[in-house]
């Protein structure tokens, strides 16, 4: 029924003009998120996973950080995670793809990044729909849009800057291709019904992947993939490659957790690492907790509301006796393992509320289920509805090119100052110490960080922590970024501007 739906709201209504397709939107969106790819120059921890990690002299990223080596081969990317893995952290698919790209340069980056970013939102419609590509319609893929540009957390941070997408972005196209199949087999009870020889050994490849990916996302996918173990098992419809995708999920998750650089870090952390909001002797206590609800779980809550909006209307229509059924209990089995990440988070020293991406990915996904569900309610309400729903389209377009306006601006502005940065060290370079102007950002970026209390683009506390040169003459960043591009000493003015 929901398929017949969806290709009626398309052809009898008139909200939109005809050649306003699905694809035109996504190629528009496509290619405003690959522009401002370009203007994002390689930042912060970019720079410092271009060279080998050296784990023996406390790693790339803390102050005082000594000579390093380029990364010149895939044997380099090799030697170095292997001394990341034991001396900082787990996350070697991420950490290899950003130190990958940092050594073949930005530009495949920009167009790789933007086809996982396609990629992705092309997922979260299969996964949340069960529907092939064929049934997308202009109704699902704004609302994607609404969901990927204004909703996931800090997405200036987790799809746009490398390391940061590559962590994030990118370790969540794995998560939800290893789930693809088993949300397929959900919706669709012939998808595999004779499995293909090769369906087990893609899925413990995919499982490990997913796993090995990032902790917030591995935590919530293998939620997921124990109850639909149940699900299936009660169903009669456990498969072979089912249980091996979740043992080489757990296998990658165990990898990546157990990891035995993260104590490691930790302990390098607390030592060395300037948090004056939250020293270590305050982990576990209730200014810690104050503070991951103020900076991680809030802002991610607040994304949440407006996606489940759809998901709490379609519930409330189905009649009492009614309401445990296919798409809630889907619907519950998301959206519990999101809420008990984030819950999670709440005891996890200095979270962000880029732990979040995955969450709410999550939950985005179960509102394309709602909204699949409410298709026929949709279309009557077009059908009647016409001036109002083309009104709210012309104010969320409205919207989003104001918002875009207002991102290129500010990020022209920061990418012009950069490369003027790039210059004028190039014509000083034979002096001892360069000193340089810190960037600012234009006031509206700033303003915009107050008014939505999201990260959209560059504002001064970004560039504060970790995105910009510092005036300290130990700082890793200017310490890392001089040795890039083979200076002598390179510091700014000013102030140090980062605030407890």
């Amino acid at each position: 029924m929901a398929e017949h739906n969806e290709v009626r709201i398309e052809k009898n209504t008139t909200v939109l003009p005809s050649w306003l397709s699905w694809q035109a939107i996504l190629l528009v969106v496509a290619s405003v998120f690959f522009v401002r790819n370009m203007l994002l120059p390689l930042v912060s921890d970019d720079i410092p996973y271009a060279f080998i990690w050296d784990g023996a002299d406390r790693g790339n990223l803390l102050d005082g950080v000594g000579e390093r080596v380029r990364i010149t081969s895939f044997y380099d990317i090799v030697v170095s995670q292997w001394s990341h893995y034991f001396t900082w952290g787990g996350r070697i698919l991420g950490i290899g793809l950003t130190q990958f790209f940092a050594w073949q340069g930005k530009l495949p980056f920009n167009i790789l990044n933007t086809v996982v970013f396609v990629a992705l939102i092309v997922l979260m419609f299969r996964l949340g729909t069960g529907e092939i590509l064929k049934h997308m319609n202009r109704t699902y893929m704004i609302w994607l849009i609404i969901a990927v540009w204004f909703l996931l957390p800090d997405p200036f941070l987790t799809v746009l800057w490398m390391c940061g997408s590559c962590v994030y972005l990118w370790m969540a196209l794995l998560e939800c291709l290893f789930l693809l199949p088993y949300c397929l087999k959900y919706w669709h009870s012939d998808f595999w019904e004779n499995p293909p020889g090769w369906s087990v050994p893609v899925m413990a490849v995919s499982g490990l992947a997913a796993g090995w990916s990032v902790e917030t996302g591995a935590a919530a996918v293998a939620f997921i993939t124990f109850f639909a173990l149940i699900y299936f098992w009660r169903q009669g419809q456990l498969e072979r490659w089912m249980v091996v995708g979740f043992v080489f999920l757990c296998v990658g998750t165990l990898m990546l957790t157990q990891a035995p650089g993260e104590m490691h870090r930790l302990e390098l952390q607390r030592e060395f690492e300037y948090n004056p909001a939250l020293p270590p002797e305050k982990y576990w206590t209730s200014l810690m907790f104050l503070i991951n609800f103020d900076e991680c779980f809030w802002p991610v809550m607040k994304c949440w509301l407006p996606l489940l909006v759809p998901v709490a209307f379609y519930i409330c229509r189905l009649p009492s006796g009614q309401r445990l059924n296919k798409a809630t209990m889907f619907q519950g089995v998301f959206f519990s393992a999101a809420l008990v990440v984030m819950v999670i988070m709440m005891f996890v020293p200095m979270a962000s509320a880029r732990a979040g991406f995955f969450p709410t990915v999550c939950v985005a996904i179960i509102s394309l289920t709602a909204l699949r569900e409410l298709m026929s309610v949709l279309e009557c309400f077009a059908k009647k509805h016409i001036a109002l729903c083309r009104g709210v389209f012309c104010l969320v377009t409205a919207i989003w090119l104001v918002m875009v306006g207002i991102l290129l601006h500010v990020e022209w502005n920061v990418y012009e100052q950069w490369n003027h940065r790039i210059d004028y060290i190039n014509a000083h370079a034979n002096q001892e110490l360069v000193v340089v102007h810190q960037i600012d950002v234009p006031p509206i970026a700033d303003d915009l960080e107050d008014w939505f209390n999201r990260c959209f683009t560059w504002n001064t506390e970004i560039l504060a922590w970790g995105a910009d040169l510092e005036p300290r003459m130990e700082g890793s960043h200017n310490i890392m970024y001089a040795q890039y591009y083979g200076w002598k000493k390179v510091i700014t003015d000013g102030e140090d501007r980062r605030q407890p």
